[in-house]
């Protein structure tokens, strides 16, 4: 399968990605810390969903805008209205757009066929799904060019879990799913390298860079633990 538009490029380029979430409620800090993130070729900025939900698809284009990016990634969520939100973030400059794998078979498919249009790759994000690994194999049948596997912030804090130590999981979901696998879920950057060998081709890191005391430092040591081509 080619994944559409600039991921794609940048997936055959590099190999493998880190993408920065930047999960902020103010534009302004999202800009500046996305800013300082973009550390190498590999890094790709991600509108996390809060903001969003907070300043809207201005905040996509903000990310957009900025010079040098390389992707951006609009984390919606989609749950519904497929064609609409794809055509909505990519007329704000987003090459990656998000939708549920609870989200219908039709709003996927949708989302899918949209996005090839418009040269916008559509990542499946596993986050809350009781059977990730078989929704992962029909994820791939329904076209999806990225599987993201993905423990969200209240399992994080609620339950202490983290993705970061998920490594068998990712090599499941490899054998499972053709395309690329993307990783989320309170990641540190030491954790990338054993994410990397597991089979990990994006590897999202939201705090642990966004929250460091410096974060241009953190997004530096994840990115030369990625094994990237570029």
């Amino acid at each position: 399968m080619k994944i559409p538009g600039r991921l794609g490029n940048l997936l055959n380029e590099c190999g493998r990605l880190l993408q920065v979430a930047l999960d902020f409620i103010d534009p302004w800090k999202a800009l500046e810390t996305g800013i300082i993130s973009l550390v190498g070729k590999p890094v790709i900025l991600e509108a996390g969903t809060p903001l969003i939900k907070s300043y809207g698809m201005q905040s996509v284009k903000m990310l957009a805008s900025i010079p040098g990016v390389n992707a951006v990634v609009a984390d919606m969520k989609t749950m519904d209205t497929g064609k609409l939100e794809t055509e909505l973030a990519a007329s704000y400059g987003a090459d990656v757009v998000t939708v549920l794998s609870v989200a219908p078979d039709e709003t996927i498919r949708s989302m899918v066929e949209t996005g090839e249009d418009l040269g916008v790759a559509v990542y499946g994000d596993l986050i809350g799904h009781p059977e990730p690994i078989k929704r992962a194999e029909q994820l791939w049948e329904l076209g999806v060019h990225v599987a993201l596997f993905h423990i969200g912030i209240d399992l994080q804090e609620k339950l202490g879990l983290s993705a970061g130590e998920r490594v068998e999981t990712v090599k499941r979901l490899k054998e499972v799913f053709p395309g690329p696998i993307a990783v989320a879920g309170g990641i540190r950057p030491e954790e990338v390298s054993s994410l990397s060998e597991a089979g990990a081709d994006i590897i999202i890191i939201g705090g642990a860079i966004t929250r460091a005391e410096n974060p241009r430092k953190a997004a530096l040591e994840a990115y030369q633990l990625l094994g990237s081509r570029c």
